[in-house]
C-alpha cells in the first residue's frame, strides 16, 4: 500500500513546525473519509486530547493516503493500538504512523538541503535520495537495518496480540426504536460486560473495541463523557450509558424483582435460569451481590442450595 513511513511523518512534523512527540500521521485510503470522522477516530484513544488535522498527503493517484494530526499534549506510542476503524474508510482500518528519526538516529534534511530527492508533502512525492550513511559504513548500516526489522516484527506482533481476530460488539446507536441490525441496550450491555471481561488486552484497546459499536446519540454520551473527563474508564462509559440508556432501578427495586421472579408455567428450566441470571448479574453491576456470591445466590433461587 502507498503510504508514509515513520521518517517521513517525522520530516512531515519538522516541515510544519510542530511538536513530534505530540503527532502521527494516519495512513490509508482516506479520500473518502470526512475531517471529523478522522478526528472522532482518534478522540478516544489513551492520552489524546483536542486532536486537529494539520496537513493531507497525496499519493502519486491523487488519492489521499495520509494525514498529519497533531495533539494538545505528548503522546505515548506504547499505549496507543496501530489502528483504528474511521467511518468512509474502505476496509474500516487506517494504520497510526509514529515519527521517528532516521536509522542514524540524525534529522533528516529536506529535499533541498539534500540536493537529491525530493519531499514534497501533500504531491505525494517520497524522498527517494541514497542514505549517504550507509554508503559510508556499511557494517553501522547492517545492524541499523537489523534492529529496525527487528523492531517492526515485535510491533506486529503486539498488534496481533491485542487487535488481532476477536468477536465484535453488535451496535446500538440510543435510537427508538431499534434499528435493524442493532441491539437493545440490555443485550449489547450484557454482550459489553462479558466480552470486555474475556479481552486479554489493556484498558485503552477494550474501550476502543466498546466505542467502535456505538453511533448516533450513544456515541454522544461517550464523547460528553470524555470531554468532561478526558482520563475516563470504560467503566465511566457504561456507567454514562446507563444513566443514558439503562433503567432507573436501583439495587432494592431489583432485589425486590428476584425475590418475586417465578417459573412460569410451561416456561422451561433453561429459559427461567436464563431470566433469574439476567437480574442478578444486574444486580451485581449495582454492587448489590458481590460476584463471588452469584453461584449461591443463584442455586438458593432455583430452590437447589440447602443451608
Amino acid at each position: 500500500m502507498e503510504g508514509i513511513s515513520k521518517e517521513d511523518v517525522f520530516r512531515w512534523c519538522r516541515e510544519k513546525d510542530i511538536d513530534v512527540e505530540c503527532s502521527f500521521g494516519l495512513r490509508g485510503n482516506l479520500t473518502s473519509a470526512s475531517e471529523d470522522s478522522m478526528l472522532n477516530a482518534v478522540k478516544f484513544l489513551y492520552g489524546v486530547s483536542e486532536p486537529s488535522i494539520v496537513d493531507k498527503w497525496k499519493g502519486s493517484k491523487g488519492t489521499i493516503t495520509a494525514i498529519l494530526i497533531t495533539n494538545k499534549n505528548p503522546l505515548d506510542p506504547m499505549l496507543l493500538p496501530g489502528m483504528v476503524v474511521v467511518d468512509g474508510v474502505p476496509g474500516w482500518k487506517v494504520h497510526l504512523v509514529w515519527p521517528e528519526r532516521n536509522a542514524s538516529g540524525e534529522d533528516v534534511p529536506s529535499g533541498d538541503e539534500q540536493g537529491t530527492g525530493e519531499q514534497q508533502f501533500g504531491c505525494g512525492v517520497l524522498n527517494t535520495s541514497p542514505d549517504t550513511d550507509q554508503l559510508t559504513h556499511p557494517e553501522e548500516a547492517v545492524e541499523n537495518q537489523v534492529e529496525t526489522v527487528m523492531g517492526k516484527m515485535v510491533s506486529h506482533l503486539e498488534r496481533w496480540h491485542f487487535e488481532g481476530v476477536y468477536r465484535r460488539l453488535r451496535i446500538f446507536s440510543g435510537i427508538t426504536p431499534v434499528p435493524a441490525g442493532e441491539e437493545t441496550y440490555e443485550l449489547w450491555r450484557e454482550a459489553a460486560t462479558q466480552h470486555s471481561e474475556e479481552w486479554q488486552c489493556p484498558e485503552h484497546i477494550k474501550r476502543q473495541r466498546v466505542v467502535e459499536s456505538l453511533r448516533g446519540p450513544a456515541m454522544g454520551v461517550i464523547q460528553a463523557t470524555r470531554r468532561s473527563n478526558p482520563t475516563a474508564t470504560l467503566k465511566d462509559y457504561v456507567e454514562a450509558l446507563d444513566f443514558s440508556f439503562g433503567t432507573l432501578e436501583d439495587v432494592g427495586d431489583l432485589l425486590a424483582r428476584l425475590n418475586h421472579t417465578y417459573q412460569e408455567p410451561g416456561e422451561t428450566l433453561t429459559h427461567y435460569v436464563y431470566r433469574v441470571d439476567r437480574l442478578i448479574y444486574k444486580i451485581v453491576d449495582k454492587g448489590g451481590i458481590e460476584k463471588e456470591a452469584v453461584d449461591r445466590r443463584r442455586l438458593i433461587k432455583l430452590n437447589i442450595y440447602r443451608i
